[in-house]
């Protein structure tokens, strides 16, 4: 009997602990909140900023801003500070490496849903997600943070309970408290930022030993412009409709002459430009405060292998030029230079003896 009430009695208290146990790792994250799921940064805290699917949408929800720079990979590198000084703003970062237009555009309309008189919003838009499905996510890159996105309390413990959460951000943040560091946030200039010193023509051409002989250029078939052009209007153009007092800055990212002679090779060089022609068409029928920029006359950049780090993702001295560029009207296309612009870009990547980029 005794043995029992004692046994009763410790399984009790283990338990009782093990809620004790919860409750604080439960209760500090919603506390400190490293995602930013429940609110903004606490001052006297410091937050790293390193795991974009998970932290930007509570970013996008709770710190306050007027201007976004968002988009894939080939956004990473800009720096708000530029962007700032260029266009006289305050801006966050949201970049979302791989990401489909639809992934960035439905961090968007969360964006002008929590935030009023939103000025700018800089996004590149990757040749290769212009013709895909407009609802396409990438499932491909591991677990979608969905907890995160919705406003589903009873699947945050995911969240709560999650152990990268609490050893790669919540202990973090407890040990550079105790030892009296200053709070803040990762600089919007530093997260996501990557490439400085892997950016070489080496890295450009690794894996490249000639480019063969060019095969017959396809064009755009019916099912891929309808499927192009639901993807703009669904992903890109509607938004800018519904919010004719923000300027949209959209622009093609200048990948390098390896990518153009890849396409030049495979036969779909034609189609890609078809594409970004069409793409161009649209926004600029559709809406006024949609700009659109392309740089690939920038033939010191694109040529220049140096500046790549493999054959599309460019390092952060060119994020910097796209900014003065852009602040400048440089590469600005319009109904009236688009067919120019098209026919120069054409005869530069169509005609180009690529196999001397291996010289």
């Amino acid at each position: 009997m005794i043995f029992n009430m004692k046994a009763k009695t410790w399984l009790r208290a283990f338990f009782i602990l093990i809620l004790a146990f919860l409750v604080l790792v439960g209760g500090l994250v919603v506390y400190l909140d490293p995602f930013f799921h429940y609110h903004a940064p606490r001052e006297g805290w410091y937050y790293e900023l390193g795991d974009q699917r998970s932290q930007n949408d509570g970013i996008t929800r709770h710190f306050s801003y007027n201007a976004i720079i968002t988009g894939t990979s080939m956004s990473e590198n800009f720096k708000t500070s530029e962007f700032a000084a260029l266009f006289g703003t305050s801006a966050v970062k949201l970049p979302y490496p791989g990401a489909t237009f639809k992934e960035i555009n439905d961090n968007l309309k969360t964006a002008f849903e929590t935030h009023d008189e939103i000025r700018y919003v800089l996004r590149p838009l990757d040749y290769s997600h212009i013709v895909e499905d407009k609802d396409a996510m990438r499932e491909d890159m591991g677990e979608y943070p969905t907890y995160l996105y919705d406003r589903n309390l009873l699947n945050d413990v995911k969240y709560l309970y999650n152990r990268d959460v609490l050893f790669y951000y919540l202990l973090p943040m407890l040990e550079k408290r105790l030892k009296g560091e200053p709070g803040g946030i990762t600089s919007f200039d530093d997260y996501a930022s990557s490439y400085q010193d892997v950016c070489s023509k080496e890295n450009a051409l690794a894996g490249v030993e000639s480019f063969g002989t060019a095969a017959e250029q396809a064009s755009l078939s019916e099912e891929e412009i309808e499927e192009l052009k639901a993807n703009m209007e669904q992903n890109v153009i509607g938004l800018a409709k519904e919010h004719p007092e923000t300027t949209f800055l959209y622009f093609f990212p200048p990948y390098s002459a390896v990518w153009w002679g890849s396409l030049k090779e495979d036969g779909t060089l034609l189609k890609q430009i078809q594409a970004e022609k069409l793409a161009t068409q649209m926004m600029l029928e559709e809406t006024d405060n949609i700009q659109v920029y392309s740089f690939n006359e920038h033939t010191e950049v694109v040529f220049d292998l140096d500046n790549y780090k493999d054959s599309g993702h460019y390092g952060p001295a060119v994020n910097s030029m796209i900014l003065q560029w852009i602040a400048k009207g440089d590469g600005r296309l319009t109904e009236e230079n688009l067919e120019d612009y098209i026919q120069t870009e054409t005869e530069i990547y169509l005609n180009y003896d690529y196999n001397q980029l291996l010289e």
